[in-house]
């Protein structure tokens, strides 16, 4: 009998002794569906990628803006560099000496003239120019390319948008008119006619004549649909 109470003094003991056991089990062992952490990261995180299409737009039209203003100063530049080398080089050919033998000082003309050419190619640098705006716009279309090839996200748009300010800065200072230009230039890519034009910038022609020519930074420029109204 004593072994018998014995035995079952052992067996009503022992759930007792493993009751604090299981409690501390069951507090230490993580329950990772309370609250659904493992839920609620990818959905903040899907939430931080998704873009508007406006944010999309206004990337994309700074980028154009951007090239199309490049583009303008390159072709100019580069189209004064031809210039002034065919006139330089016109100016000291045989033919011309011979036909200023038959004028009275005329020799005078072209050597001034050919001489002027050589300070404004040696002073202003056009064919230098054109280089480097040549390079700014390849690396303004690469940055565009890159938007293009994958999913608009959150963190694209800011890598495109530092890379634009850090081409910017590499840049030389801007010229106004041109950056009107430019910005209509970017309107008629984008929207069609009956919209572009509330959007462009009124730029004269004498402005435009002299564009690339004087910088005009004080100057402003109005818009078509502020004079309108």
């Amino acid at each position: 009998m004593a072994r018998v109470k014995g035995s079952s003094a052992i067996t009503t003991s022992t759930p007792t002794a493993a009751t604090p056991t299981a409690a501390t089990a069951a507090t230490s062992r993580p329950a990772p569906q309370v609250g659904h952490p493992v839920r609620a990261a990818p959905s903040a995180a899907a939430a931080d990628t998704t873009v508007t299409p406006d944010e999309v737009h206004a990337v994309r039209f700074q980028l154009v803006e951007a090239i199309a203003y490049h583009a303008i100063r390159e072709q100019f530049l580069a189209r004064l560099n031809r210039f002034l080398t065919g006139l330089q080089v016109f100016l000291g050919t045989g033919a011309i000496a011979g036909m200023t033998d038959l004028v009275p000082f005329g020799a005078l003309g072209p050597l001034v003239a050919s001489a002027l050419a050589g300070v404004l190619l040696l002073v202003i640098d056009p064919a230098g120019g054109a280089r480097e705006h040549r390079g700014l716009r390849s690396r303004l279309h690469n940055v565009l390319a890159d938007l293009e090839e994958a999913a608009a996200t959150k963190e694209l748009l800011r890598v495109g948008r530092a890379k634009v300010q850090r081409i910017a800065a590499d840049g030389p200072p801007a010229y106004r008119c041109v950056q009107a230009i430019a910005y209509n230039t970017a309107v008629n890519a984008t929207y069609d006619e009956e919209t572009g034009a509330n959007y462009r910038y009124i730029v004269g022609r004498w402005r435009r004549l002299w564009a690339n020519w004087f910088p005009m930074r004080g100057f402003q420029f109005k818009r078509r649909s502020a004079t309108t109204k």
